[in-house]
This record gives structure tokens, sequence and C-alpha cells, in this order.
């Protein structure tokens, strides 16, 4: 495992073959809160990021905001960087990237396009079932808030979850008629809804750097499906990095990631779930394009694995999206 030092003025990154180099200090404006239902794990978030940033000697401002569009005028010539700790809509579905590129601001992660893609999971389907990557059947619904569940002929179970949402907010495993009611109460409170077929088995993700794969991450959920509640309750799920797995289904899972994230064009940094199924077949069921920092987050514990501390792993993401932008 690395250990890190510090240097005055300088920062600590990873070059491609995983070594610890000195880097220069950049002046960082870090943006987090907003608008969204994700706005406590965005902040939550964002303290580890500044506490990482600072360790790896970089120097930042950090910004709360409430209307994620007002990161723009916190912006000013002598930043280097704005670093997005922002979870949900307006921060993670390519609005606010889209606003950053046309005023020439460099931010980290994905671009508008990529991350549009990937927040709006039917949008991300399609492109995987053109590409031959496994997705569970699915269907995308309009549905009008407190009104009925739309129909269909999905075979129980299915799950019902929003389009375009994180965290797996709003997220229901239907298993009879009787659970259509209860999900009208948690997924009914959405607009845009993905009815999809629920994949019994394992729970995998894999986390993405600079377009490489990170040693594979298990979850296993105190939950039935990796849900809000076991993601940021400590202690609720357990962890095994690197998965167990046969090198032929490490190898297979890997190359399917990299190229999900290939697909929606996501560059930087990126997290891709998966569930494998008992007969051992993966099925990819989304990209995040701003994946959660948290105590108990996934993409720090996979790079932890790698041998990359959190402070690199956040100025590898830093460094990245500068090159990106140039």
């Amino acid at each position: 495992m690395m250990t890190m030092t510090m240097v005055m003025g300088m920062g600590m990154g990873i070059d491609n073959s995983g070594t610890l180099k000195e880097t220069h200090r950049m002046k960082i404006l870090l943006i987090s809160g907003g608008s969204s239902r994700e706005r406590a794990v965005s902040l939550v978030t964002s303290d580890n990021m500044l506490r990482g940033l600072e360790e790896a000697g970089h120097e930042v401002t950090r910004v709360n905001v409430n209307d994620e569009l007002e990161a723009v005028q916190h912006w000013n010539s002598t930043y280097d960087l704005m670093f997005l700790g922002l979870h949900g809509r307006r921060g993670e579905d390519g609005l606010l990237q889209s606003v950053l590129e046309c005023e020439g601001i460099p931010f980290t992660g994905a671009g508008s396009r990529a991350s549009l893609l990937a927040f709006h999971k039917s949008a991300a389907k399609i492109l995987f079932d053109q590409q031959n990557i496994p997705t569970p059947t699915w269907q995308y619904f309009r549905h009008d808030v407190n009104s009925d569940l739309p129909g269909n002929d999905f075979e129980y179970p299915f799950v019902i979850k929003p389009d375009n949402e994180g965290s797996t907010m709003g997220l229901s495993i239907i298993r009879s008629e009787a659970d259509l009611l209860p999900a009208g109460a948690v997924s009914g409170q959405y607009y845009h809804l993905l009815y999809e077929k629920f994949i019994p088995g394992r729970e995998l993700t894999v986390g993405v750097l600079d377009g490489k794969a990170l040693p594979i991450v298990e979850i296993f959920s105190g939950h039935e499906l990796y849900d809000y509640e076991s993601k940021y309750t400590h202690g609720a799920s357990r962890y095994e990095v690197p998965a167990k797995l046969t090198e032929t289904d490490m190898v297979t899972l890997k190359t399917l990631a990299e190229k999900a994230v290939k697909v929606l064009g996501v560059s930087v940094y990126a997290r891709v779930d998966f569930r494998f199924d008992p007969t051992g077949k993966p099925w990819c069921l989304e990209v995040n394009t701003l994946p959660g920092m948290t105590e108990t987050s996934l993409l720090p514990m996979a790079a932890k694995a790698a041998g990359i501390p959190f402070p690199a792993l956040l100025n590898s993401i830093a460094e990245l999206s500068l090159n990106k932008s140039r």
C-alpha cells in the first residue's frame, strides 16, 4: 500500500502506473449543496473532498449553493478548476456542465452530453442495447404524480425507479400486485419512471478512473437492493474489495464497465453498477458520473484497494479534468 508525504506548495497525484508523484498546487473552487433531493449527501461528499484536496496540498474555497447554477457566480479567473461535489438533478444531469462549458470554466468529471446520457437511465440503456452491453429489460413511462402507476406487461418481480434520479431514490420492488400500492407512495412521486426486470444475484460495482477499471467492489446490503438507506447508513451494508470472482468474470465485468463509460462518452471518472445473476451473467444497471465520496462510498473504496489514497484520487481527478478542459 502506498503512503503519502506532503511537500509545501505541492500536491500528490498518480501517474498511469499508480505511482505517487508531486504535482503543482491548484486553486480550486469546490461547489456543494444544490437544490436536488441529494443535497444532504452532497454536503457530506464535499466535507470529505475539502479535507482530501487540502491534504493533497491544494488551496480550496468551498461554496455551498442553493441553486446549482449559482456556481458560475462564484467563479473568477484566479481559480484553476471548479470541483463539483454535487449530486442529483441540475448538478449531475448535464445542466450545470453545459453552462460551465459555454462559459469556458474548467470543471471536474464528465461533460454535459455524457452527464445527460448517464443521468437519464433510459437514454443510457438505449445505447447499452445498441452496443451489446447487457442491461435488464426495461420500459420508460411518463407519469403524473399522485395518479395510479402506469400499467405494464412485466412479469413479477420487477423494479420501478425514477428515470432521472440518483442514490436509488424512489426505488420499489414489485413482487405481486399488492406491492403496487406502497410503490405508488414511493416511486409514484416522480414524473419519469423506469420499469426494469428484477435481476436476482450479487451486487457489484466497478469504479473507472481515466478509462481504466479499478478493483471490483461487492456489496452485501442490509436490504434486498442497495437502496438509499443501505448506502448512507454506517454499518447498514458490508463490502468486499476486490470481490471474489474468477479471473474470467473479473475481466468481463471490468471490460463491460470500461465499455459502458466509453459508449456514453464519460471522461475522468465514474462508477458502473452491475447485478450478477445466479447463472453468472452480468447486467449493467447504470453509470454514475459524480459518484459519492462519503465514508461509505464505493469509488474511494475501490481506489484504496488499488493503492490510491483518497487525496491522491482527488488530485488525479483534478488533473485529468484540467487536462480535459484544455
